[in-house]
């Protein structure tokens, strides 16, 4: 996946507009993708706007901890 960083600054009115037309972009690669693996555009479509969902609540619940493999060894940052 090719994400770049924003070109404008976080207080810029155009980066939200850049930043919906990254996620439009890869939605949409997303969505061929997986409909050229045989799953049907009713099926992609409905996963897409209820993974975006289950995030919007993950954001909305506070717990920003990046998420770690059950079987890593590595120490979880505070």
């Amino acid at each position: 996946m090719d994400i770049r960083p924003p070109n404008f600054d976080i207080d810029d009115a155009r980066r939200t507009n850049e930043c919906a037309c990254v996620f439009d972009r890869l939605a949409t690669q997303i969505a061929i993708e997986a409909e050229n693996a045989g799953w049907l555009q009713s099926e992609v479509a409905l996963a897409l706007a209820d993974a975006a969902e289950r995030y919007v609540m993950h954001v909305a619940a506070g717990t920003h901890e990046t998420p770690v493999a059950a079987n890593s060894n590595a120490a979880r940052e505070a």
